[in-house]
């Protein structure tokens, strides 16, 4: 009679081991060789990794609020100290879905906000469609239009890069240089918008929209003022059809992305 094989139990909940990480907590099998000095070198350097990108991102936010001082630093070639723009994009965008339900970035809040009941009408449509619980597709529709909004923003940041080369298309500038400054603009947009929504909702629509465009005007002409210096008379006229444009796409985008979402639900 053979003796029975010891169970493989997980360290951390005694739960059974069955493979590499613990069905019961998600902690990875302990191996001895974890606690020689070359893997604790290597976690080590991990973690102050994932503390350099916290100061990073921090830094990048921080920096993202003077109006062209990120653009005018990558174009220097001081890039390492911040998120590259794409990067810094995202986190900004995440930052604006988190607080979505507070800046009334939902259904609910979208479906109150029209005046027409345009979108009520679709919305009904679409859940008769798909025999659908209002509360599910709610859910489902919060869900997906984050990811939606996110990527159309990107038609946003072309046609301001494009504009921004027909303006300044004396100077020869690379048009990475327009596309990284269209990327920081939309970047403080979302958050800009995140504030008035919130704001919106603490002290009414009307007062936060003119202070949120009032904000983003300024920042667009400071920006434009700081990455391409020149006349003020010209940086003004250039900087209100950049706001013009940014007015006009962000309609745009945000009417196209409430329609795809409820496409895709």
């Amino acid at each position: 009679m053979t003796a029975a094989t010891p169970r493989d139990v997980c360290p951390n909940c005694s739960a059974e081991l069955l493979g590499e990480f613990c069905a019961s907590c998600g902690q990875r099998r302990i191996d001895p060789g974890d606690l020689s000095f070359r893997q604790c070198l290597r976690q080590m350097a991990d973690e102050m990794g994932t503390l350099r990108t916290r100061f990073k991102t921090i830094r990048s936010l921080r920096s993202l609020v003077v109006p062209g001082l990120l653009t005018t630093e990558y174009v220097a070639g001081h890039r390492d100290r911040y998120l590259r723009p794409l990067k810094l994009y995202f986190v900004c965008a995440a930052i604006f879905f988190f607080a979505a339900p507070w800046a009334g970035f939902h259904l609910g809040s979208l479906i109150e906000g029209d005046p027409t009941g345009e979108l009520t009408r679709l919305v009904h449509a679409r859940m008769a469609e798909l025999s659908m619980d209002p509360a599910l597709f709610a859910a489902r529709f919060d869900f997906r239009v984050k990811t939606v909004y996110t990527l159309s923003m990107t038609v946003s940041v072309i046609a301001s890069a494009l504009l921004l080369q027909i303006l300044y298309r004396k100077r020869s500038l690379p048009f990475g240089v327009h596309l990284v400054f269209a990327i920081h603009v939309v970047a403080i947009l979302y958050l800009v918008t995140m504030l008035t929504g919130v704001a919106a909702r603490l002290f009414g629509d009307s007062p936060s929209l003119v202070v949120g465009l009032g904000i983003i005007a300024v920042y667009q002409i400071l920006a434009l003022r700081h990455v391409y210096p020149g006349d003020i008379r010209s940086t003004l006229w250039k900087g209100g059809l950049l706001f013009l444009l940014t007015l006009v796409l962000n309609n745009l985008v945000s009417r196209g992305a409430i329609l795809l979402t409820l496409k895709l639900v």
